[in-house]
C-alpha cells in the first residue's frame, strides 16, 4: 500500500483552525496520514482537497479547495489553490432526485474560495450533495445528511468559578439520529487571548518553569494567541450528559477545554456522520493505542474522487463569564 502525503493539507490544517472554521475548530484535516507501511514508496497522485460546512439554519457556507502537493514540493497558497473549478451544492429529495441546485462562483477574498451566488438557508434533516469539477483533476462529490436542530433552553450559569465541581452546562433538547447517540463538541472563543488571563493549567502547559520564573511578563507569540483563542473539545458521548425525565439532555462543558478566564462564548454543535467518522478516525490516527503504525486504519473522509471533509452540523451558543478559583460567584 502506498503512502500518499501532501504539503498541501498540513498547511490547511493551520488555515482552518486560525481563520476560517467558526463552528468545530477540533476537525483538523489529517488527511496526510494513511496505515501504511511508512517506508514504502511514495507515488504522488494530484487529487482535490476540500473543505466546506453546512450548519441546519444559517446560510450557505463558503467552499475550499486545493490540490493535493507531493511531500517534497514547496508549499505555496498560489500552488495548491485551485480557482478555476465548477462547483455546485444540490439539495436532495427523499428518493435521491435533485430538489434543487445552488451554484458557487469563484470569490476574490480567498484564494480557493468559492461562495455560493444565491442566498439559501441550511435546511436540518435534510441531505445535501457537494459536485466539483477542475481542470486536470477527478472530480469529486460529496453528501451529508444536516443534523436535526436543537433549542438552548437554559445555561447553568452566567459566572461561575474555574474548576467549580459543578461544571457550566447546557440544557437542551435532543437532535436525534436514527442509528447512534448524539455527538457533541464545545467551541469556546475569547476576545482577551492573553498570557495573564490563562488559566493556571495553561500557564504550566504552555510556559517553561525559567519563564514562569523569571519575573518577567508572559507574553503570548502570535500562533499560540490565534491558536488558542478559539478551542475545540473532542467529541462528547452520552457519558458526559445526562437524559431528564422529560427528554431534554444537560450537557456539561469539560474544564480541560477553557483556556482563558473572562467572558468566554461557549458554542456546542451536533456533528453529523461525516464529521464524527472523521473526529474519530483522526484520534486513531494521533493516538494509535496499541495499534502498530500498519495497523492503523486511514482516516475516513467522505469525499468522493478526492479528499478533505464536507461535513454538517447544528449549533447553539451562550456566554459565560469564567473567574479563577476562590472568586465570589453568583449564577
Amino acid at each position: 500500500m502506498m503512502m500518499k502525503r501532501t504539503k498541501t493539507t498540513l498547511k490547511s490544517v493551520k488555515r482552518s483552525i486560525s481563520m476560517r472554521y467558526t463552528g468545530l475548530a477540533l476537525v483538523a484535516l489529517m488527511l496526510m496520514v494513511a496505515g501504511c507501511d511508512t517506508t514504502s514508496p511514495s507515488t504522488h497522485e494530484e487529487e482535490m482537497i476540500v473543505e466546506a460546512y453546512l450548519v441546519a439554519g444559517e446560510s450557505l457556507p463558503s467552499i475550499w479547495l486545493t490540490r493535493s502537493l507531493d511531500i517534497d514540493a514547496v508549499w505555496s497558497e498560489q500552488a495548491a489553490s485551485i480557482n478555476d473549478a465548477s462547483v455546485r451544492l444540490e439539495l436532495l429529495a427523499a428518493d435521491g432526485s435533485v430538489e434543487g441546485v445552488f451554484p458557487y462562483t469563484r470569490s476574490i477574498q480567498g484564494s480557493g474560495q468559492y461562495v455560493p451566488q444565491d442566498p439559501h438557508t441550511v435546511l436540518p434533516q435534510r441531505r445535501y450533495r457537494l459536485a466539483a469539477d477542475a481542470p486536470g483533476l477527478p472530480s469529486i462529490t460529496s453528501e451529508t445528511l444536516v443534523p436535526e436542530q436543537f433549542e438552548l433552553l437554559d445555561i447553568s450559569h452566567s459566572t461561575i468559578e474555574y474548576l467549580d465541581p459543578e461544571q457550566f452546562s447546557f440544557l437542551v433538547t435532543q437532535s436525534e439520529f436514527a442509528d447512534r447517540q448524539s455527538i457533541f463538541v464545545f467551541t469556546i472563543a475569547n476576545e482577551q487571548a492573553e498570557a495573564d488571563n490563562l488559566v493556571t493549567a495553561y500557564v504550566d502547559l504552555i510556559f517553561d518553569q525559567d519563564e514562569r520564573e523569571s519575573g518577567e511578563p508572559l507574553v503570548l507569540n502570535d500562533e499560540d494567541r490565534l491558536e488558542l483563542q478559539r478551542f475545540t473539545s473532542p467529541p462528547i458521548n452520552e457519558a458526559n450528559y445526562d437524559v431528564l425525565p422529560d427528554g431534554t439532555l444537560r450537557v456539561r462543558l469539560p474544564w480541560f477545554a477553557v483556556i482563558f478566564y473572562g467572558e468566554n462564548e461557549i458554542t456546542m454543535s451536533v456533528l453529523d456522520d461525516n464529521l464524527y467518522d472523521f473526529q474519530r478516525y483522526q484520534q486513531v490516527q494521533q493516538n494509535g493505542g496499541l495499534l502498530s503504525p500498519g495497523e492503523i486504519p486511514n482516516v475516513l473522509d467522505p469525499i468522493q474522487g478526492g479528499a478533505g471533509i464536507f461535513g454538517s452540523m447544528a449549533r447553539v451558543s451562550s456566554v459565560v463569564t469564567i473567574v479563577p478559583e476562590g472568586s465570589t460567584t453568583g449564577n
